[in-house]
């Protein structure tokens, strides 16, 4: 058994929640919080993770990341650096091209990422990185063994937005 609550336990507290939204109570958010601190998983290593070891954010800070498709235009390899990586330029549709650095040089060769459409967090800070500004990061899963980029599964417009 991977978890101590059941799907259905789960999907019956994302209902609760949404009546409670409809009904205007300002508990159900807490209310999910404080079930969801007693589930636990494990991990691919067999131990028992509790997700309250996890810091957890509010909703309103997770509705201030604004996710977008993103289209990679090129990838130039960004020698100055001990990782490989990629400079990116990107097409985030209304909001423009924007350049980002990712460490996915390793994961991805270049013809494979030109023309790829990804996920990237478009609101956050600009920050340099190895002598380059990027302006934005994609999104990535991460194993012991691969870097797996975050797609969406059907076709999507550059700029558009993830919910």
């Amino acid at each position: 058994m991977r978890n101590n609550r059941d799907l259905d336990s789960i999907m019956g507290d994302i209902n609760e929640s949404e009546e409670h939204e409809r009904n205007g109570s300002d508990d159900s958010v807490e209310a999910i919080g404080d079930k969801n601190d007693s589930f636990e998983s494990d991990d691919d290593n067999g131990s028992i993770m509790s997700v309250s070891e996890y810091e957890r954010i509010s909703f309103d800070k997770f509705e201030a990341v604004d996710l977008r498709v993103a289209k990679i235009l090129d990838a130039e390899v960004h020698q100055s650096t001990r990782k490989p990586m990629y400079k990116l330029t990107l097409d985030l549709g209304e909001l423009g091209k924007r350049t980002i650095v990712a460490g996915i040089g390793a994961f991805y060769g270049r013809d494979e990422l030109i023309g790829k459409k990804i996920v990237v967090v478009a609101n956050l800070a600009p920050r340099t990185i190895a002598g380059v500004v990027s302006d934005g990061m994609l999104l990535a899963a991460e194993d012991e063994l691969n870097v797996s980029l975050i797609v969406p599964d059907k076709d999507a417009a550059p700029g558009s937005r993830i919910h």
